[in-house]
């Protein structure tokens, strides 16, 4: 299911990668910085929780969770981003 625009998704939604996420295209992203190391790479399928969101205009991005790790780890991820690499699982 296509992802939905920031204001329309609600915390503990399920995202998943559309295409494989590697280190490398998560360190050009807007808030690089404020991600923690995802390894070798996500594959599409893999789960994350969204646990965070700021939809002011302009100012768009959500804060997610990558289940199935320890210790925690954590994207910021803004809408560009978001749109051209994730899906919303349905439930």
């Amino acid at each position: 299911m296509p992802v939905k625009p920031i204001f329309q998704l609600q915390l503990g939604e399920i995202l998943t990668p559309m295409r494989f996420i590697s280190p490398t295209m998560v360190a050009q992203w807007v808030f690089a910085k404020e991600c923690s190391d995802i390894g070798g790479a996500m594959m599409p399928g893999a789960e994350l929780r969204i646990v965070e969101k700021c939809d002011i205009p302009g100012k768009t991005w959500v804060r997610v969770q990558i289940l199935s790790r320890s210790p925690d780890a954590f994207l910021k991820i803004n809408g560009d981003n978001l749109a051209n690499n994730f899906d919303v699982v349905k439930k």
